[in-house]
C-alpha cells in the first residue's frame, strides 16, 4: 500500500475530491462573490467534519472549530460564530452542493468501476426508491405535507455491483411529491442499465414509453392490477411459474407493449409476484435482481443512523437541502476511502475511526485500520454446576474437608 503517510488522513480521504470540478463551480455559480471569511471550500471541510463526527448542533459546530487547533490550521480560521454558519447555510443555494453530490458521484462510479470490474456494466443494477425525512412542521413551514407535519423526500438512484452501494443520483423535494414524480429524472435511456423500483412507480404510459426506448425495469405489482394473461408456463426446476401479460383495462389503460409476470416467494414464503420487459435473462436472475432491492432500504437506514440527516443546523430550505446533499457527498468519501484502501472493514468502522483520528498522521490510521483481533477468549464459559455440586456431595460424605477450599467460590450451585 504505496501511502503518503506524512499527511493527515483528513488530507488523505479529500485526496479523491474533484477539486477542479469544484472550483469551476464555484466560479460559474458565483458562490463565493462578496465572501471575505467562511468560503466555499472552507464551509465544505467543516460540514465533512459535522457529518464524520455527528455534532449535535451548530452551536457545537462553532465550537469545533474555535476548540481544535488542527481543524483551524487546516481551514484557516481559528473562529467561527454559530450565526455566521448558519447564514452562510441559509443564503448559499443549496443547487451548488447538489452540482457538488453529482461530481463527486461520477468519481465514485469511476474508481468503484475500475476496482471492481473490466467491463463497467457487468452485473450492475440501479434501485430508485424515495425515503422521507420528517420535520417539526412549525419551524419548517415551507415543508409542509400533513396537518401536523412537515418533511421533505430524498429521491435516490442507487447502483449496486459486487457487493457495493453508492449513490448515482438523487432529487431532493418536499414530502408532497410523490415518488414516481420524480421517476424519469433518476433514468438514463442506457440499454446496459437495469432499472429495479417498488410499487410506488406504478404507471402504464411511462412503462410503454420505457419499453420503446431499451429502459428495461424489474418492479412488483399491486394487488389490484387488470391482468390479461396471454401465456403462462412453469419455471424449470423451481416452484416458479411465469407469464406473458398485458396489464390494463382494454376497454381505457390496456398498455401496448407486453410484460412479463414471474410469481415467486420470499424468504419468509410469501408470494411475490414480479414485473419486468427483459424477456432474455432468467426468471431466477430476474427473481434474485429484485431481492437486492432491499440494498436501498439498508442505504437510506445507514444515512439516517449514522450521517446527520436528521436534526439540521438550519430551518430554511436552503441549509436543509444542504446539509442532506453534504451528507450524500460524506459518504462518497467514506466509500472511496474503502475503495482505494481495499479496506475490509465496514464502512462504519472507517468512519469511527476517521472520527478519533481525523487529524493524525495517516499511518496512525492505517495502523488502526489494519489491525488484527488479538481475542483469543472463547468468551464466558458456561460452568457445569450439576457436576461440581456431585463433587461437593462426594467430599461431604467422605469426611473429606477439602470443599471448604472452594465452598465460597462455588456454592451458588446450590
Amino acid at each position: 500500500m504505496d501511502k503518503d503517510t506524512t499527511k493527515s488522513t483528513f488530507d488523505e480521504v479529500l485526496k479523491q475530491f474533484p477539486y477542479e470540478k469544484f472550483c469551476s463551480l464555484i466560479k460559474d455559480s458565483g458562490t463565493d462573490r462578496h465572501i471575505k471569511k467562511l468560503f466555499s471550500i472552507k464551509l465544505l471541510y467543516i460540514m465533512l467534519i459535522a457529518q464524520i463526527a455527528q455534532i449535535e448542533s451548530v452551536r457545537a459546530l462553532a465550537g469545533k472549530v474555535k476548540n481544535d487547533i488542527d481543524l483551524q490550521e487546516k481551514i484557516k480560521l481559528d473562529s467561527i460564530s454559530a450565526s455566521q454558519l448558519s447564514r452562510r447555510l441559509k443564503e448559499m443555494s443549496s443547487s451548488f452542493w447538489g452540482s457538488v453530490f453529482t461530481e463527486v458521484a461520477k468519481t465514485v462510479i469511476q474508481k468503484t468501476t475500475n476496482h471492481l470490474s473490466a467491463t463497467p456494466n457487468a452485473d450492475r443494477i440501479h434501485i430508485i426508491d424515495a425515503s422521507t425525512i420528517t420535520l417539526c412542521l412549525n419551524s419548517y413551514l415551507w415543508a409542509d405535507y400533513r396537518k401536523t407535519k412537515a418533511g421533505i423526500k430524498l429521491h435516490q438512484c442507487l447502483v449496486y455491483q459486487n457487493g457495493y452501494s453508492y449513490p448515482e443520483r438523487a432529487i431532493l423535494t418536499t414530502a408532497k411529491k410523490s415518488d414516481k414524480s420524480q421517476l424519469d429524472e433518476l433514468l438514463i435511456a442506457d440499454p446496459n442499465a437495469l432499472y429495479v423500483f417498488d410499487r410506488g412507480y406504478v404507471d402504464y404510459k411511462r412503462w410503454d414509453d420505457y419499453c420503446e426506448t431499451k429502459i428495461r425495469f424489474v418492479t412488483r405489482i399491486k394487488d389490484n392490477f387488470i391482468i390479461n394473461v396471454i401465456d403462462n408456463k412453469p419455471v424449470d426446476g423451481t416452484n416458479m411459474t411465469e407469464s406473458t401479460v398485458l396489464l390494463g383495462d382494454p376497454k381505457t389503460t390496456i398498455m401496448r407493449h407486453q410484460l412479463r409476470l414471474i410469481h415467486t416467494v420470499d424468504t419468509t414464503g410469501m408470494p411475490v409476484v414480479i414485473l419486468t420487459n427483459d424477456f432474455k435473462m432468467s426468471a431466477l436472475e430476474i427473481s434474485e435482481i429484485y431481492r437486492n432491492r432491499w440494498k436501498i432500504e439498508l442505504f437510506f437506514k445507514w444515512i439516517k443512523q449514522h450521517l446527520k440527516v436528521k436534526k439540521f443546523y438550519g430551518q430554511s430550505a436552503n441549509a436543509v437541502y444542504s446539509q442532506i446533499w453534504l451528507a450524500l457527498i460524506t459518504y462518497c468519501l467514506l466509500l472511496l476511502t474503502k475503495v482505494d484502501l481495499k479496506a475490509k472493514n465496514s464502512l462504519l468502522d472507517i468512519q469511527r475511526l476517521l472520527k478519533d483520528n481525523l487529524f493524525k498522521p495517516f499511518n496512525v490510521f492505517l495502523a488502526l485500520l489494519q489491525r488484527k483481533d488479538t481475542k483469543t477468549s472463547r468468551g464466558r464459559q458456561k460452568k457445569d454446576y450439576n457436576r461440581e455440586f456431585e463433587q461437593l456431595l462426594k467430599q461431604i460424605e467422605s469426611g473429606s474437608s477439602n470443599f471448604l477450599d472452594t465452598i465460597d467460590v462455588e456454592l451458588n450451585c446450590l
